[in-house]
């Protein structure tokens, strides 16, 4: 009797010990259930917020979208790369075309698999960073690509250095005049900061105190003291276009009426 007592007391804390495990477990998926759920993308840093560096597909003529910038894929220019099966001197280069849009403003990329300074592989536009790692089909001897089969793999990247980069490398037109005299017509893509104003409203446009910016108005006067104000709060490469004419002469694009 004792035997089967001492057994059955056995048996009883042993199903006690399973009892509580399986709850630990069950409360341990609840705890990964509600994290899981409660999860939000506010909750990334910062710093992983804006770095992107993503692999991105695209085939001849198409277009796809990036965070409201939109990359085409217009054309292979070339294709110079050695054929499977056989030995060639030069590796050779595939040169692709690509038309970036987005946030006013327009730029064709070309871009080489070869890579080096006559053969860049790698561009800026819209704050991006694009950079061609891959044409396919490679080219064999003896078979004919069929266009539409064709597709380039693109490394899309954006960091704080990529941005600062661009901003160098970019330059901002602002028409100085008010908003009246902007909307008869205005230079393409310029933002509209009047100069009584720009002290306060340049900190709208984000800007590198190093970015080019070109200022201009009717005969270079309000441009001319805009420039100075400018200049005064630390920006370095601040530009006197005078009007839309001479913004003609020097950037060599057509006033938009």
């Amino acid at each position: 009797m004792v035997k089967s007592g001492c057994y059955q007391f056995g048996i009883e804390k042993i199903q006690r010990i399973e009892n509580m495990r399986n709850l630990a477990l069950l409360l341990m998926l609840v705890l990964v259930s509600c994290s899981k759920s409660n999860f939000k993308e506010e909750s990334l840093p910062k710093e992983q917020k804006e770095n992107l560096n993503i692999s991105l597909p695209i085939k001849i003529g198409q277009k796809l979208n990036i965070n409201q910038v939109n990359i085409e894929f217009l054309e292979l220019a070339g294709d110079s790369r050695c054929p499977k099966g056989m030995q060639c001197s030069w590796a050779g280069n595939a040169q692709a075309v690509f038309l970036v849009t987005g946030n006013d403003s327009a730029q064709t990329l070309t871009l080489n698999t070869h890579g080096g300074e006559k053969y860049p592989k790698s561009g800026l536009a819209n704050g991006y960073q694009f950079t061609l790692d891959k044409i396919r089909p490679y080219p064999a001897t003896n078979i004919r690509i069929d266009r539409t089969q064709i597709k380039a793999e693109l490394l899309v990247t954006t960091s704080v250095s990529v941005k600062k980069e661009f901003s160098k490398t970019e330059h901002v037109i602002i028409d100085v005049r008010s908003k009246g005299e902007y909307e008869q017509g205005h230079y393409p893509n310029a933002k509209n900061l009047d100069y009584k104003t720009i002290e306060e409203t340049i900190s709208t446009l984000n800007l590198e105190k190093d970015s080019k910016i070109y200022v201009y108005c009717r005969s270079g006067r309000r441009s001319g003291i805009a420039k100075a104000l400018l200049e005064e709060k630390g920006y370095t490469n601040v530009i006197n276009g005078i009007n839309q004419d001479k913004m003609h002469d020097t950037l060599g694009t057509r006033v938009k009426m």
